[in-house]
């Protein structure tokens, strides 16, 4: 009889097991600016589906497709934390909205900048809880204050 109460009991709490070991969307964008503070790309990239595609908004109102793929995306932060040794991230405000995450943050290419810049992404995850679509929204003369 004691075995039967135990089971139940094992398996009433289990869900609530599996759950806790889920990593939720904020962690996962304060994991991303953790690495990039960190400059570990491969950090990074964990957060991410393997078939993530990364839109960077234009001008003209369009999002472009700029990273097609977790293996571009690892190549790409590498290629950005090689060239911006210096770089420092500071989330601002985070909203979760169904199944994406509006993240605003500043960011410092090199500490001789004062003001750093604003970047908004918007993740969109998975049913894995994987980050599948990011859309880039940064100041256009990000780039140019180095």
């Amino acid at each position: 009889m004691k075995k039967k109460y135990l089971f139940i009991a094992l398996i009433s709490v289990l869900p609530l097991l599996a759950a806790s070991q889920e990593v939720s969307k904020s962690d996962r964008a304060k994991s991303i600016v953790d690495a990039v503070n960190k400059k570990n790309p491969k950090q990074y990239v964990e957060n991410f589906s393997d078939s993530v595609k990364v839109y960077m908004y234009e001008e003209d109102g369009s999002f472009v497709l700029r990273v097609d793929g977790k293996k571009a995306l690892f190549k790409n932060r590498e290629a950005h934390l090689k060239n911006h040794p210096q770089v420092r991230n500071e989330i601002q405000h985070l909203a979760e909205i169904d199944n994406r995450l509006i993240m605003h943050d500043i960011v410092w290419l090199a500490p001789k900048i004062k003001e750093g810049s604003s970047v908004v992404e918007i993740f969109t995850f998975d049913e894995t809880g994987k980050i599948i679509r990011v859309d880039v929204i940064q100041q256009k003369n990000l780039f140019n204050e180095e």
